[in-house]
C-alpha cells in the first residue's frame, strides 16, 4: 500500500529575515490605573507566591478495569441455623450457645477456613476503586522525602507602635487561626498610652487581626477551650484570669477578682476536663489556682509550690523550703489523666501534682540551672517528659530519680522555648535567643539538631505547632510572629518510628535504673568498709595477754601428752619385768622353756 504525502514549497525570500533577540531595558508600553472601586473589593496578600507558565499544564493518564456484568438480585435476610433446642428470640439462650461454641477446639480453625475461601471472593464483588483515593497514608513513600527543611510562609506583625513580646500562642483545633498574648516584659518598660490588647490572626489574611481581645492588664498567656472553639482564655500581668467568647471579644465573659487573683504575672494557664469548664493558672507568686467559669471570682482549689525532698517525701519545713515560682503547665487529658498536670518552675524544678490526692505534689525533677520554659509529655509516649530551660532541652521519665534520660549540647544562646511535634514521637523544636529555631529527630541523631533556621534577627520568645503538624508558629521579643512550613521530611511519620522511639527511650530508663542499682550497691560497699576500717583496735596490751594465754595452753596440752607417755612406757616395762620374773620360777622349777615364751 502506497504512502499518501503532499509536499508544500515556499520562496525563501516569503520567510522573511531571521530573527535574532538582544538583550534590551524593560519599556513601559502602558500604564493604567486601578480602580478605587474595584480595588477596595480585594483583600492584598503579602506575601503571595505563584507560578506563571507560557504553555498550558497537561497530564495524561489511563487505567484499565475489568468489565464486570451487574444484575439485580432480591435478598431475603432471616435468622435461622440454630438447634432444635434454641429459641431464636431469646437472647439469653442464643448468647450461651455461642458462649458454648467458642469454647470448642474447632470453632477457631473453621473461622479461618472460611475467611481463607470466601473472604477474597467478597472483597473482589465490588471492584470500583477511586482512583484519586489514599489508600496507603500510613506506609511511607519508597521515594526520598528529601532533607528537612522550612520556608516561611507568612508574618504576623503586632499592630501597635511600641512593639511588644509575642509571649503565648495558642493554635484553633483546625489551624485557620492564631491567638497572640502581646506583652511587654522589660522592666519598667511600660509607657503610657501603650496598648493592652492581645489579637487573633486568620492565617489567609496576616494584614490585620481577625479579632481583638482587650483586657485591663496585657496577657502573658492564652489559650484555645479544646472543647468549644468560641472561648479562648488569658492570664494578664497583674495576676487576674479570664476568658473571652471570640464572638464578642472586647469584653470578657467572666474574670477573676483582683483580690483573689495571682499577685505576680499569670505565665501559663490550662483549660482542664471538666463538665462546667475549669481553667489551671501558675504564677510565679508560687501558687497554682483553679477556677470554675461559672463562678470565676475566686478559685474553687489552690496549691503552694514548696521545695520537695525526694527522699523523704515530704515538704522541707521553715527557711529550707522556699516557695518556688511556676512558669508553665503541662495538661492533657488524654496523656497524663484528668487529673494528673505538671508545674515547671523558675528554680529549675519540674513538678508532677495531681489534684484528687492529698498530698497533691507526687515527685520532683532537679537539672536545670535556671527557670523552665517548657515542660510537656511525649504525646505517643505519655511516660516521657520534655523540659527546656537554661542552656539545654532534656528528656525524663516519670519513674526515674536520678537524673534524665537525655539532654542536649549546651548552647552558647540561652534556651527560650520549645516542644513535641505532634505527629512525630521522635521529633521537637527549641526556640533560642539568637533568633535560631532547632529541629531535633531522635530517629536520625541525637547529638545534634538536624536542622536550625535563623527565624529572626531578634530573640525568640515561644512556638507552637499547629494540630496537623505541618506548620510552625514562632514568636519573638519584637513583637513579630513568623508561620513556618516544614518539609515533608519533617511531619510525615513512619509506621515503625512509634515503636522504636519507645523501645528507645524504655532501653535508657533501664540502663538509668541499672546504673541506680550499680550505684547504690557500690555506695553500701563503701560504707560497709569505712564502717569496718572505723572499728577500735586492740591494745598491744591486751594482744600479749592474748598471746600469753595462748602459749599457756599450748603448754599443759604439751606437758599432759608427755606425762601420758611416760605412764604407758611405765606400765609396759611392768609387764616386762612380770614376766622375765615367771620364766626365772620356771627355770628353777626345771620347766622346759620353749622360744616362744623365752621371746
Amino acid at each position: 500500500m502506497s504512502e499518501v504525502t503532499y509536499t508544500y514549497s515556499k520562496v525563501r525570500k516569503e520567510f522573511g529575515r531571521q530573527v535574532e533577540f538582544q538583550p534590551t531595558d524593560p519599556e513601559s508600553l502602558a500604564d493604567m490605573a486601578p480602580n478605587p472601586e474595584v480595588k477596595a473589593q480585594y483583600e492584598r496578600i503579602d506575601p503571595c507566591e505563584t507560578e506563571v507558565q507560557n504553555v498550558p499544564e497537561l497530564s495524561e493518564a489511563q487505567t484499565n478495569t475489568d468489565r464486570i456484568s451487574l444484575k439485580h438480585q432480591a435478598q431475603l435476610h432471616a435468622e435461622g441455623g440454630w438447634p432444635m433446642g434454641i429459641d431464636p428470640t431469646e437472647f439469653e439462650e442464643k448468647l450461651k450457645h455461642c458462649k458454648k461454641a467458642e469454647r470448642d477446639e474447632g470453632y477457631y480453625g473453621a473461622v479461618k477456613n472460611l475467611v481463607e475461601k470466601c473472604m477474597e471472593k467478597y472483597l473482589k464483588q465490588n471492584n470500583a476503586i477511586d482512583i484519586y483515593g489514599t489508600y496507603f497514608a500510613d506506609q511511607q513513600s519508597d521515594a526520598a522525602l528529601g532533607p528537612p527543611s522550612v520556608k516561611t510562609v507568612t508574618v504576623f506583625k503586632d499592630p501597635s507602635p511600641v512593639k511588644r513580646t509575642a509571649v503565648k500562642m495558642s493554635w484553633l483545633s483546625d489551624g485557620k487561626k492564631l491567638a497572640v498574648a502581646y506583652c511587654n516584659l522589660r522592666f519598667q518598660g511600660s509607657v503610657e498610652g501603650m496598648s493592652t490588647a492581645s489579637h487573633i490572626w486568620d492565617v489567609s489574611n496576616p494584614n490585620e487581626p481577625a479579632e481583638t481581645l482587650v483586657p485591663q492588664s496585657p496577657l502573658c498567656s492564652i489559650e484555645y477551650y479544646g472543647k468549644d472553639p468560641h472561648l479562648i482564655a488569658g492570664g494578664s500581668y497583674n495576676g487576674v484570669v479570664q476568658y473571652w467568647d471570640t464572638r464578642a471579644p472586647k469584653k470578657p465573659v467572666g474574670k477573676s477578682s483582683i483580690d483573689e487573683s495571682h499577685k505576680d504575672c499569670v505565665w501559663d494557664i490550662k483549660w482542664l476536663q471538666a463538665k462546667t469548664g475549669e481553667i489551671l493558672s501558675v504564677s510565679t507568686d508560687g501558687q497554682a489556682f483553679i477556677w470554675d467559669c461559672r463562678k470565676p471570682e475566686k478559685p474553687t482549689d489552690s496549691m503552694t509550690i514548696k521545695k520537695f525532698d525526694a527522699d523523704t517525701l515530704s515538704l522541707k519545713p521553715g527557711a529550707n523550703s522556699p516557695v518556688l515560682g511556676g512558669t508553665c503547665i503541662d495538661y492533657d487529658a488524654a496523656v497524663g489523666g484528668p487529673a494528673k498536670y505538671m508545674i515547671g518552675t523558675e528554680q529549675g524544678t519540674v513538678m508532677v501534682c495531681n489534684r484528687k490526692q492529698k498530698e497533691k505534689i507526687l515527685s520532683t525533677f532537679n537539672g536545670h540551672h535556671g527557670p523552665v520554659y517548657l515542660v510537656q509529655r511525649n504525646p505517643f509516649h505519655p511516660k516521657f517528659f520534655l523540659t527546656v530551660g537554661d542552656w539545654t532541652a532534656r528528656l525524663w521519665a516519670d519513674d526515674s530519680k536520678t537524673g534524665c534520660l537525655f539532654s542536649t549540647y549546651y548552647h552558647k544562646a540561652h534556651l527560650t522555648h520549645g516542644g513535641w511535634h505532634p505527629q512525630r514521637a521522635g521529633v521537637f523544636f527549641t526556640t533560642r535567643m539568637d533568633g535560631c529555631m532547632d529541629v531535633w529527630d531522635l530517629m536520625t541523631r541525637q547529638s545534634a539538631p538536624v536542622l536550625t533556621v535563623q527565624v529572626s534577627d531578634f530573640a525568640l520568645h515561644t512556638m507552637k505547632s499547629t494540630p496537623e503538624g505541618h506548620h510552625v508558629a514562632v514568636g519573638s521579643v519584637d513583637g513579630t510572629t513568623t508561620l513556618l512550613e516544614l518539609s515533608p521530611s519533617l511531619y510525615t511519620s513512619s509506621t515503625a518510628e512509634k515503636l522504636a522511639v519507645g523501645r528507645m527511650l524504655d532501653n535508657e530508663a533501664t540502663r538509668d535504673k541499672n546504673l541506680e542499682k550499680e550505684s547504690k550497691a557500690k555506695s553500701q560497699a563503701r560504707s560497709q568498709a569505712q564502717a569496718k576500717k572505723n572499728q577500735p583496735r586492740p591494745s598491744d596490751r591486751d594482744q600479749n595477754a592474748g598471746d600469753d594465754a595462748a602459749l599457756q595452753e599450748a603448754s599443759d596440752a604439751f606437758l599432759k601428752a608427755v606425762e601420758k607417755d611416760e605412764e604407758h612406757h611405765k606400765k609396759e616395762l611392768e609387764a616386762l619385768e612380770a614376766k622375765r620374773a615367771k620364766l626365772r620360777d620356771d627355770i628353777e622349777e626345771g620347766l622346759e622353756i620353749h622360744d616362744e615364751d623365752a621371746a
